[in-house]
């Protein structure tokens, strides 16, 4: 077998890698034999686990009603820690916590709102959404998702091309991270949420078509560039470059993208 895609090492890889995770619907795209168990585990229990649980993406797979691995449909809590724990600070003062979402078994979903300010907000009319702040842990965890996503997905096509000098800095960050620099991700806004659930009616009744995610990997100019789309948020990341961003602006030229990014002196300054 080829050495572990992440790690590089000869380790047993004896199970499917899903590309894009279970939780978000995936059960098809996967690899084999090309991610090693370790590697595997890794991504499933701690990258994967947080994205899902404590980003923007946890809150779709909530509202889409995307059921987990064990058929149980999604709660999730955006709480942010009491406490930053390592370099990476994970707290921010305007991060609205104590709010989370929970979808019931009729795929109706709820905001679980925990904390009297806000609360009194809703009541009194001053408050009519929530703000979720992109703490340099969150954002570093989905830079690591996205890379993964990415170059997994060019190693489904080329598994040599994956593994060649022009995506290590992708699959470096996807597996061990990086206190010191950010992955650099795009993000922009796609459709309206009314297109998200479909209704049709034939002979056996009523049925509703849910969109969960939708992918593109897309070579613009020297650049391979992952966009990677749930519910209405687009994510792009340059795979082979961090930092093409007068190209990436220029590309996607309809939605406004935003770049989401901290700088190395940024990082430092922590908001505990």
């Amino acid at each position: 077998m080829n050495t572990c895609l992440f790690c590089r090492r000869s380790n047993p890889a004896t199970r499917p890698e899903h590309i894009i995770p279970e939780a978000l619907g995936n059960d098809e795209l996967v690899l084999h034999g090309e991610v090693c168990d370790k590697c595997n585990q890794f991504f499933g229990s701690k990258l994967e686990s947080f994205v899902l649980e404590k980003t923007p993406l946890a809150f779709w797979r909530t509202f889409l009603g995307i059921r987990t691995k064990h058929k149980h449909l999604p709660h999730v809590d955006l709480s942010q820690p009491r406490k930053s724990k390592g370099r990476l600070p994970a707290v921010h003062g305007l991060h609205d916590d104590g709010v989370g979402f929970t979808c019931h078994e009729d795929y109706s979903v709820s905001a679980d709102v925990d904390n009297t300010n806000i609360i009194r907000g809703i009541v009194g009319g001053a408050r009519s959404q929530f703000t979720f702040v992109f703490t340099p842990l969150v954002l570093s965890m989905m830079g690591r998702f996205f890379c993964k996503i990415g170059v997994e997905l060019v190693c489904l096509d080329d598994p040599q091309r994956a593994r060649s000098q022009s995506f290590d800095q992708a699959r470096d960050f996807a597996r061990l991270g990086n206190s010191r620099s950010l992955w650099p991700v795009f993000h922009g806004q796609s459709g309206t949420i009314q297109d998200l659930k479909k209704q049709q009616r034939d002979a056996d009744g009523l049925l509703e078509e849910v969109f969960c995610y939708e992918y593109r990997l897309l070579e613009v100019a020297s650049w391979t560039v992952l966009v990677f789309t749930v519910g209405t948020d687009a994510w792009i990341v340059s795979l082979n470059d961090p930092y093409p961003t007068p190209a990436i602006l220029e590309t996607f030229a309809g939605p406004k993208l935003d770049l989401i990014w901290y700088s190395p002196g940024e990082l430092n300054q922590r908001r505990d």
